[in-house]
């Protein structure tokens, strides 16, 4: 099977997936369900490298849950990523989509994959376990708010509040996590 190399970028709005050599390309949305979905079918892929660019926010998110499926990815720095493409001869974004330029990038260049403990990977793995967990709280709250009477309603707002404030912390401390690894580095 030939060495595949995987580009991938994240927004705050969607998933841009490019797999070098073949020229697969995709792009989804920024939710849960597809960063798994994602993750799952890169996973299938075998890829050699996944490359990511350092920007310090929804890559690390990806990074993270690469790391817990044992994918090998490298997070790159923005500036490496210009100079690649300045030296291809790349510098529109018309010549390329971003991740295609980092599956391009992973394919010539080889960033190094640097591992991350197991200790870390299973601080992820429960991190993301535990916001699985408070989604599902989260929605059955909701649907309770739906047809709930006056004398609970406030209650059920108090404590959807609560939930949502939990995804946030459970947010910042996956990718807090993902930022102090080996990997980031």
């Amino acid at each position: 099977m030939d060495s595949r190399f995987v580009g991938v970028n994240a927004t705050s709005n969607s998933i841009e997936v490019a797999v070098r050599p073949g020229g697969d390309c995709w792009r989804t949305d920024f939710a849960d369900e597809s960063i798994t979905a994602t993750a799952d079918k890169l996973k299938g892929i075998e890829p050699e490298l996944v490359v990511l660019e350092g920007t310090g926010t929804y890559e690390l998110t990806l990074a993270g849950v690469f790391a817990t499926l044992g994918l090998p990815f490298a997070i790159v720095n923005p500036r490496s990523v210009r100079d690649f493409a300045r030296a291809v001869g790349r510098l529109t974004r018309g010549d390329y989509n971003q991740a295609g330029l980092l599956a391009h990038f992973g394919e010539l260049v080889h960033p190094e994959a640097r591992p991350i403990g197991t200790e870390i990977i299973q601080k992820l793995k429960e991190l993301r376990a535990r916001r699985s967990d408070i989604l599902k709280m989260l929605a059955v709250e909701r649907d309770r708010l739906c047809r709930a009477s006056s004398v609970v309603r406030k209650d059920l707002q108090r404590h959807i509040e609560f939930l949502e404030k939990s995804i946030g912390l459970l947010d910042q401390e996956f990718s807090r996590t993902v930022r102090l690894s080996s990997a980031w580095r």
